[in-house]
């Protein structure tokens, strides 16, 4: 049996899409998606670097207190765009295959690889999470600082720049998402139960959100010192 990697219903059908993930020997169409989906990822990304360009190199040039030029700055600033594009390439492939890798261990009855094909459906949902902040990067520039579809306003307004409101910023569209869609793809390609399957991804998405915030925060922390 084929199984063929087709990302709009695996989002919109999952347990059914992916019933047929369990006894499929082969696998189609997930190449040329991951490259395609990864290189969106690329693409968006440098958009939303680039309309924040100007208030970027405004920063840059009050920072040097007079040690750096507007032109100085531009150039710096269209570098790190750039390579802001190529890394998120990068890192949306490495994302999938780490979390496969962590995820393996707990369902070693799936396989790897049939991790890596459902950790790969993820891409889309961050796609659309790129497309509906771009507007506002373009409308509000460096004050644009949590995504439209987090609760990270919220938590700013409740926590401040806390440790908290970087915990609870994470909450979006794209952790929301992939945990629905992982917990049903799971379901129908492993012998464990639901609650355990419930149980190992929320425990460990909430130490992946924690991990990242403490590095927010002590980040912030070193940048105000």
């Amino acid at each position: 049996m084929i199984h063929h990697v087709k990302f709009l219903r695996g989002l919109f059908d999952t347990k059914s899409h992916f019933s047929t993930l369990k006894e499929s020997e082969a696998t189609k169409g997930l190449a040329w998606r991951l490259i395609v989906s990864a290189l969106l990822v690329g693409v968006l990304t440098f958009l939303s670097q680039w309309f924040i360009r100007e208030d970027l190199i405004q920063t840059f040039v009050a920072e040097g207190a007079g040690m750096i030029g507007y032109d100085e700055a531009s150039m710096l600033v269209t570098v790190v765009t750039a390579l802001s594009g190529v890394f998120a390439i990068g890192m949306a492939i490495l994302a999938v295959l780490l979390l496969a890798l962590v995820f393996w261990i707990f369902y070693k009855d799936v396989g790897f690889k049939r991790l890596f094909i459902i950790f790969s459906y993820f891409l889309p949902i961050y796609i659309v999470t790129l497309l509906l902040d771009l507007p506002y990067y373009i409308t509000f520039g460096l004050e644009h600082q949590y995504s439209v579809t987090s609760f990270g306003y919220l938590a700013h307004l409740a926590f401040d720049e806390s440790f908290l409101s970087f915990f609870f910023g994470q909450f979006n569209l794209l952790i929301i998402g992939c945990f629905i869609v992982q917990i049903f793809a799971l379901k129908v390609n492993t012998a464990k139960s639901t609650r355990y399957i419930v149980l190992t991804t929320t425990l460990i998405y909430l130490v992946v959100m924690t991990l990242i915030a403490l590095y927010t925060y002590f980040s912030m922390m070193q940048g105000v010192q």
